[in-house]
């Protein structure tokens, strides 16, 4: 069975308003991700149900195109679709239904190729790595993990 896809809290202004997540609490995600804080526009928030079930959420930056200095890839002019934060639920990790995958097909789908992420940490990297994308390290790095790891779809 498909993931089912829905838009949360979004706005695609290129206004750099503030946005407010709306997702319920449910201490089964990180809750400092996602019922606190705040993003500037454009962004959507999206949640992922298997049937009734949310099993996963993402913060998606539609359109950007910053990533100076990643010399091995290139943004393309009209931007990437940002993955900034995925989670899937911590009791479903894992699991053999593969929401996490799922979830970045329906971005992917939603939004556009390419899509793109930055590493958060190694558990994030491998991930990442698990959908065959491609790591850009930058440059000036040098292995001291100053700068984070860019993943691209293509």
């Amino acid at each position: 069975m498909a993931l089912s896809f829905e838009v949360v809290t979004e706005s695609l202004s290129p206004r750099r308003e503030q946005v407010i997540p709306g997702f319920v609490k449910d201490t089964r995600f990180n809750t400092s991700w996602w019922c606190s804080g705040s993003a500037k526009s454009p962004v959507s928030y999206c949640r992922f149900l298997d049937g009734d079930v949310e099993v996963a959420r993402a913060k998606v930056f539609p359109g950007a195109g910053e990533y100076r200095g990643y010399t091995s890839w290139a943004c393309p002019v009209d931007g990437a679709t940002e993955i900034d934060l995925i989670e899937v639920r911590f009791d479903l990790r894992r699991s053999d239904r593969r929401y996490g995958r799922q979830a970045v097909e329906e971005i992917a789908h939603r939004y556009g190729q390419p899509v793109v992420a930055m590493s958060l940490d190694e558990t994030s990297d491998g991930f990442w790595r698990s959908l065959a994308w491609t790591a850009h390290l930058h440059p000036d790095d040098e292995g001291h993990g100053h700068y984070r790891t860019l993943f691209t779809s293509v």
